[in-house]
């Protein structure tokens, strides 16, 4: 199985894909269902299907290609490669991957979601757990050029 992996660092590997999961990583393998709470202090990849609630806070989750999760999730890092129902909040990445089909909203200090990706929710940005920017709130840049547009349309009338 083809995955990508969240944790490279070089610019030029952008999508790293492994052919052989990790050691220390569990799995829940295609033919499994699983229903309920699952936490753990390993890295996880679901190629079956989960409903539930998911923690592994410290830790990266990976859904495969043929997973299919109906959750709300904490972990590290995500990556989605399959079909995500619920709420993601990461404390460090989320991939979404072009054939992922994601329905949910997401919090995380990075987000990457690839051209073909089905995605239908909110995103908002973190930095190491705290809101950087709410999407009510406008910036100091918006503000500006807003101030601008209405000077500019009061004087040309």
């Amino acid at each position: 199985m083809l995955e990508f992996n969240p944790e490279t660092k070089d610019k030029n590997e952008k999508k790293i894909l492994r052919e052989h999961p990790p050691q220390n990583t569990a799995r829940l393998g295609p033919s499994l269902l699983l229903k309920g709470e699952l936490s753990g202090n390993e890295d996880l990849i679901i190629d079956g299907q989960f409903q539930g609630k998911i923690e592994l806070k410290n830790h990266t989750l990976i859904i495969g290609r043929e997973g299919k999760v109906e959750a709300d999730i904490q972990a590290k890092n995500i990556t989605i490669n399959g079909n995500m129902k619920g709420n993601i909040f990461a404390s460090g990445k989320v991939y979404i991957s072009e054939e992922a089909q994601m329905d949910g909203n997401i919090s995380a200090s990075v987000i990457s979601i690839m051209d073909g990706a089905q995605f239908k929710g909110s995103v908002k940005m973190e930095k190491g757990g705290q809101i950087i920017a709410r999407p009510e709130e406008k910036s100091q840049g918006i503000l500006a050029l807003e101030e601008k547009e209405t000077k500019d349309n009061t004087t040309s009338e």
